[in-house]
C-alpha cells in the first residue's frame, strides 16, 4: 500500500512535482484556484486542505509570501508524525515559520529543488536538491528516495542555503531582469561570451514577478549581495571615464575611416 502525500499549490512547479511523484505516493493536490481540469490531465485526485493536509506527507509548493498564511490554514488537520516538507527559494523564512507555527508532533524538513519545469522537463537525473532538516525522525530514508529519483542532495542548515543562494540564485535573477527591462534578445551578431550570457534569460523569462521579488527580499543576504553587484558595475564605470584621449580628438579619424568604409561598400 503506498504512502499518502498531499500537495498543496497546483501551478507550475506543483504540477513537475506531481507528475514525478505519482507514481509512488497516493497522491492529492489542492489549490486556492480550481485545479481539477489540470489534475484530470495529470490523474491526480483533488481534496479539500483539510483532506490534503491530514495526509502522511505534505509538500508545500506556494509563494514564499504566502507560507505564512498556509501554515496556519493546516496545523490543525496535521496527522501525528506527518512530514511538512516546503520548496521555497529561501530557507530560514519558511523554516523559522514552520517551526513556530506547526505542532511538535509534525516533522519538519526545509527543501530547495535547484531546477524547475523548464530545466527538469526532461528528466531529474543530476538535477540538484538542498535539504535543511529542522524535526525529521528519518532524514536518510528522504534522501535515499530522492537520490533513487536521480537527484543530486546537498544538506545544510537554512542559514548556510541563504548566504550561498545570495551569490548564486538571487544575483543571477537580478541580472536576468535586468536584461529583460533592457530588451536584449539573442543576436545574429553575437560573440560566443554573449550568447552564453543572454542565455540567462531561460532561468527568469518564464518566473512570476512575486517570484523574483519573494526570493530577493526573504533572503537576508540578497541586498548586501546586489548592493555588491552595482557597486562593483559603478566603480568600473568610472574606471573607463578616467583619464584618457578624448572621444573628440579621435572624431575626425573615425570619420574618414567611415568614410572610405562607406565608399567600399558603395563598391561592392
Amino acid at each position: 500500500m503506498k504512502e499518502t502525500m498531499g500537495i498543496i499549490g497546483f501551478g507550475r512547479f506543483g504540477r513537475l512535482a506531481a507528475g514525478y511523484l505519482m507514481d509512488h505516493f497516493d497522491l492529492m493536490v489542492y489549490d486556492i484556484v480550481n485545479c481539477r481540469n489540470e489534475a484530470a490531465q495529470l490523474g491526480v485526485q483533488t481534496g479539500s486542505l483539510k483532506n490534503v493536509a491530514e495526509r502522511s506527507v505534505v509538500i508545500l509548493c506556494v509563494p514564499i509570501s504566502e507560507i505564512q498564511s498556509v501554515l496556519e490554514d493546516i496545523a490543525p488537520h496535521l496527522t501525528r508524525k506527518a512530514l511538512v516538507i516546503d520548496t521555497c527559494s529561501v530557507k530560514e523564512y519558511p523554516v523559522s515559520l514552520m517551526k513556530a507555527i506547526l505542532p511538535n508532533h509534525a516533522n519538519i524538513l526545509g527543501t530547495h529543488p535547484l531546477f524547475g519545469p523548464d530545466s527538469a522537463a526532461q528528466g531529474l537525473q543530476g538535477k540538484k536538491i538542498v535539504l535543511c532538516p529542522a524535526r525529521v525522525g528519518n532524514l536518510k530514508r528522504v534522501v535515499l528516495f530522492l537520490r533513487y529519483l536521480k537527484l543530486d542532495v546537498t544538506v545544510c542548515s537554512p542559514e548556510a542555503h541563504d548566504q550561498r543562494m545570495a551569490s548564486t540564485q538571487a544575483i543571477v535573477q537580478f541580472l536576468g531582469r535586468a536584461f529583460l527591462s533592457m530588451g536584449l534578445t539573442n543576436e545574429e551578431m553575437a560573440t560566443p561570451g554573449y550568447e552564453r550570457l543572454i542565455r540567462i534569460l531561460e532561468v527568469v523569462q518564464n518566473d512570476t514577478w512575486q517570484l523574483f521579488c519573494d526570493l530577493q527580499n526573504f533572503n537576508r543576504f540578497a541586498r548586501g549581495t546586489r548592493q555588491k553587484l552595482i557597486e562593483s558595475l559603478r566603480v568600473i564605470d568610472r574606471k573607463l571615464e578616467g583619464p584618457s584621449t578624448p572621444v573628440l580628438e579621435r572624431e575626425p579619424e573615425e570619420k574618414r575611416y567611415e568614410s572610405r568604409i562607406s565608399r567600399r561598400t558603395r563598391r561592392i
